[in-house]
């Protein structure tokens, strides 16, 4: 597992509960899209699971729903 600090780019809101966000940073550690990433939220104990919607060499794309306190 490796661990990366990634910077936001952008967040759009593609409906009432659900969010685009693009990343910026080392995505050499993602090999497809659909793979999961472990996102840590400061002041919550449990890592937070997204699944990859997109990625290149500096950016990854992801889209959640927001369902609670840690999204």
């Amino acid at each position: 597992m490796k661990r990366v600090i990634f910077k936001i780019l952008k967040q759009q809101p593609l409906s009432k509960d659900t969010i685009k966000i693009v990343l910026e940073g080392d995505t050499s550690g993602i090999t497809a899209s659909g793979q999961f990433v472990n996102i840590k939220i400061d002041g919550l104990y449990l890592r937070r699971p997204i699944s990859v919607c997109d990625y290149d060499e500096k950016t990854l794309t992801l889209i959640y729903k927001i369902v609670g306190e840690g999204t």
